[in-house]
């Protein structure tokens, strides 16, 4: 998280303090996503993204792949 001072209203926080508030926001989400619940959509929307990865797995690249065409890029 950033270590700037945190001001309560939003409206007086510059462009560049707002994305930090948005990224500090975002980390403590991230910390607790198994509390963040999919909506029964969200869940059919994972399961039929996974058969189909399923059924047709060598149409995407691998990890390996991709590291391999960005050069190396981690």
């Amino acid at each position: 998280m950033s270590e700037e001072p945190k001001r309560e209203d939003p409206e007086e926080l510059s462009v560049p303090e707002k994305i930090l508030r948005v990224q500090d926001l975002w980390d403590e989400i991230a910390k607790a996503s198994e509390d963040v619940e999919l909506t029964p959509r969200q869940v059919e929307e994972a399961e039929r993204r996974l058969r189909q990865h399923d059924e047709s797995p060598g149409q995407y690249p691998t990890w390996d792949e991709l590291r391999r065409r960005l050069g190396g890029a981690r």
